[in-house]
């Protein structure tokens, strides 16, 4: 089954036509300016921006979240607090719903710390991140990410989004102490994907960053060979490195994309849209598309 959650993943997998050939980036930035609802849009060239466009506005970027669990996870394993060969059990308990695959395997199947990594970014499996946002800590990930607190499981915002538990989330909303209703929320009746997967819901529960902090963390982990299974909208023939993670619900979508050229240069390019409406997304992937072929 196709999520909304899932769809970059299955759309970037085909080649997309460029809307024109020969686009700047600059040039670019002002059609994701006409967007309709919020844009945000960083193309970086060696750290020093190239495009900037409300470049440090949080926008909701879904599940490109996953970049800050696995560089905290980097973080813990290279000062000796995990090992990529570490093996976790699944419990039931931490299952989700797609994308992904691993809703699906038996309780206690054992994982590595590298299989569930890979799985979370390659092909943005949510039970894999949840399970990862144990292994690294829910309050650790809120103190790097101040911005969202408490730090939410992908089980969580389904559940807070879904219409059956509407009671809950204006609770959640109206708390003071958000963070004290984490068990209540595990109790509750996780959705069907049909539920949360047809239109913009809840937009105010979901993980909010900027395109300079997403450059920022896909930085920290491009040089991990699992960043580098799912290359995004790109021919990766024409780059010695690129690194990829992209988002996607109704209403919101990223792509963060770290490139390294031939000759050792360094880019990042990172683009949001949120809107309250149905997105366009072929809009959205061809623009990307287009500032990722103007720089090469």
């Amino acid at each position: 089954m196709l999520t909304a959650l899932g769809t970059v993943f299955f759309l970037i997998c085909l080649e997309l036509p460029y809307a024109e050939a020969g686009a700047t980036p600059n040039k670019l930035v002002d059609a994701f300016d006409a967007l309709p609802g919020e844009t945000s849009v960083l193309v970086l060239k060696d750290d020093k921006a190239l495009v900037s466009l409300n470049a440090e506005k949080p926008l909701a970027i879904a599940s490109t979240f996953k970049l800050q669990v696995l560089a905290e996870l980097q973080q813990q394993i290279e000062t000796g607090q995990h090992s990529w060969d570490a093996v976790v059990e699944l419990k039931p308990e931490w299952k989700s719903i797609p994308s992904g695959i691993l809703q699906d395997w038996p309780d206690q199947a054992p994982f590595t710390l590298q299989t569930l990594a890979s799985l979370m970014i390659s092909i943005s499996d949510n039970t894999a991140a949840d399970v990862l946002i144990q292994i690294v800590g829910r309050d650790t990930l809120s103190q790097v990410s101040p911005r969202n607190q408490p730090f939410l499981t992908t089980q969580e915002v389904f559940t807070l989004k879904s219409p059956e538990n509407q009671d809950l989330l204006e609770t959640y909303r109206q708390s003071p102490s958000p963070q004290d209703l984490l068990p209540t929320i595990h109790q509750a009746p996780l959705p069907t994907v049909e539920l949360v997967d047809n239109q913009p819901l809840a937009p105010d529960i979901e993980w909010f960053f900027t395109t300079q902090e997403l450059c920022q963390l896909i930085e920290k982990v491009a040089d991990l060979p699992l960043t580098q299974i799912n290359t995004g909208i790109i021919n990766s023939d024409n780059w010695q490195q690129v690194a990829f993670k992209g988002g996607a619900e109704p209403g919101v979508l990223n792509l963060t994309t770290a490139l390294r050229d031939d000759s050792g240069k360094n880019y990042c390019v990172s683009a949001t849209w949120n809107d309250q409406q149905p997105l366009e997304e072929y809009r959205f992937f061809n623009l990307f598309s287009d500032t990722l072929q103007s720089l090469n």
